[in-house]
């Protein structure tokens, strides 16, 4: 059992972890009575209780010292493709919180920092940064390098709109397809009968792609989802995948640069702005081939489930943004208006 005592003009407490007795300042005297330092002590005393009060507050890490071994987790232990992403976002994070501690990081800290970058940086960009954040107090956590809530989620994300906007037209693609080079074009034609991931068609190779049963196998190691999926190839893939096994030079992968190397998982297909601005399409990101193919299938009455299988969708609700809930509205109200004429239309007779 702790005992709490006066030690000049503060109150102190004094309690056990693994045998060893520990001190700690819970206030000065006139701001908090022996009352409530009692009732902190009987906090004190319950985490350790629940094995949740085992460190002491120096051995907790600062931002930057925990950001160098999540960073490494994610590389080594993980694999995670994208870590050189975090790498950028945990800098910004350290730029902005210094040196601190991980217990000394609170929800206001969090509401600055969006405050901050909001200032630079579109909504999505501070949700995706907010995102590592949330899972690096989550690691720290399981170590038992924090403890407390995760002042993350307390603070939130900022609402976004993400309900997709930009589907490329019938006559858009045309253009776009004219603007590119015969490498970009190829990916294009890929991206848009397919619904794969940029990174996932630059990284393609031909070991995943079955021409005989009509196949292109995306191994779990290399999907967003860490699940392996395997996508049907239609008349038009298939004539471009032969193509482009003659243009091959014997590469192990589908699609090859300009040059005729492989890309690099980080590409940013600088080539692809260009031929949107050749072309006169604003406002089409490469994704957004992925949102016209969904679409696509979609509106040629695919199943939501087979559609949500080709993208790698891990939940249905995803996928569901595709079947543009707008037609059924116009229907409804289209009902709405033959009802009420078909009423008008009963009165009539019956008073004729």
């Amino acid at each position: 059992m702790g005992t709490v005592f006066l030690r000049g003009n503060s109150w102190v407490c004094e309690y056990r972890v693994n045998g060893k007795v520990h001190r700690r300042t819970l206030g000065k005297k006139g701001i908090i009575t022996k009352t409530q330092a009692k009732e902190m002590l009987k906090e004190i005393e319950r985490k350790i209780a629940l094995g949740e009060f085992d460190l002491l507050p120096k051995q907790i890490p600062t931002l930057s010292e925990f950001a160098e071994e999540y960073l490494a987790y994610q590389k080594d232990t993980v694999k995670k493709r994208s870590w050189k992403r975090d790498e950028g976002i945990l800098k910004h994070l350290c730029d902005f919180f210094g040196s601190r501690k991980l217990k000394d990081i609170t929800p206001k800290d969090i509401d600055d920092y969006k405050e901050a970058r909001l200032k630079v940086v579109k909504p999505a960009t501070v949700n995706n940064e907010l995102a590592i954040f949330r899972r690096l107090f989550n690691l720290a956590k399981r170590w038992k390098k924090f403890y407390g809530e995760n002042p993350v989620s307390q603070a939130g994300l900022i609402p976004v709109n993400n309900q997709v906007e930009r589907i490329l037209t019938y006559e858009e693609e045309e253009r776009l397809l004219k603007a590119c080079n015969p490498s970009l074009r190829a990916i294009v034609t890929c991206a848009l009968h397919t619904g794969m991931r940029k990174s996932e068609i630059l990284t393609l190779k031909w070991e995943n792609v079955d021409l005989e049963n009509n196949v292109i196998t995306i191994e779990h190691t290399n999907t967003k989802t860490k699940r392996t999926r395997r996508i049907p190839i239609n008349q038009t893939l298939r004539t471009l995948l032969l193509e482009q096994r003659l243009k091959s030079g014997g590469s192990e992968y589908v699609f090859l640069s300009e040059v005729g190397k492989p890309y690099k998982r980080e590409d940013s297909l600088k080539a692809f702005e260009r031929a949107c601005k050749k072309a006169g399409i604003q406002g089409l990101r490469f994704h957004d081939l992925r949102h016209t193919c969904a679409t696509r299938m979609i509106e040629a009455g695919a199943s939501i489930v087979a559609v949500s299988r080709i993208l790698g969708h891990s939940d249905i609700k995803m996928t569901m943004r595709y079947s543009h809930p707008d037609n059924s509205l116009k229907e409804a109200v289209e009902l709405l208006s033959k009802k009420i004429f078909e009423r008008a239309t009963d009165n009539f007779t019956d008073n004729g």
